[in-house]
């Protein structure tokens, strides 16, 4: 018997097992048009930017305390889930295994060392020019000179939800009751 699996397509027809992989496929346009004007329409330094998103977000935040996300929870009880399912059988395992509820609630990532404003761009270089191959320095500081603009590139074609008026004014007028009922009471 066959599987039935849920798959999203894209506008160009391109189909993917995930729904922020598809948002992602038709952001990636726009996304490369606004790094273009950043870059000048650098064909090759937008590629780069583009294949090394991850690295150049990442390597801004070092140096800052990183929190456990409620997504990365999520995957961690997923993958304990599947080491319980899995390895519960395997002697070395059954420590895991039996402790796996409390390894994810006691989860943190491990500590950082905190940075100066001059340790962090010293870092920060070093990671970008170490990901680009010829030029790493001259790219390391372009991208970190752009480092607002290319941020905000890397968030283009993301759709907003705009808050209706009627919703607008509910709050506006709710606001103003707690407001007076407040005033009333101090009054």
């Amino acid at each position: 018997m066959g599987e039935l699996k849920q798959v999203f397509r894209a506008d160009d027809g391109q189909i993917f097992d995930t729904k922020q992989e598809a948002l992602d496929h038709m952001r990636l346009p726009k996304i490369k048009e606004a790094l273009n004007e950043i870059a000048s329409n650098n064909a090759e330094l937008v590629q780069w930017l583009v294949d090394n998103k991850e690295l150049i977000v990442d390597s801004f935040n070092v140096g800052t305390i990183r929190r456990v996300t409620k997504s990365e929870r999520k995957k961690l009880v997923k993958a304990m889930e599947a080491v319980k399912e899995h390895c519960s059988d395997l002697k070395p395992c059954q420590f895991v295994v039996e402790n796996a509820d409390a390894l994810v609630d006691s989860f943190r990532w491990p500590s950082v060392k905190r940075m100066d404003e001059t340790e962090k761009n010293a870092a920060i270089k070093t990671t970008l020019a170490a990901a680009a191959d010829e030029n790493g320095d001259e790219i390391a500081d372009w991208v970190i000179g752009n480092k607002d603009k290319i941020l905000e590139a890397y968030k283009a074609g993301i759709v907003k939800r705009t808050v209706s008026p009627k919703t607008k004014e509910a709050l506006a007028a709710y606001r103003a009751k707690v407001a007076a009922e407040k005033e009333a009471a101090n009054g």
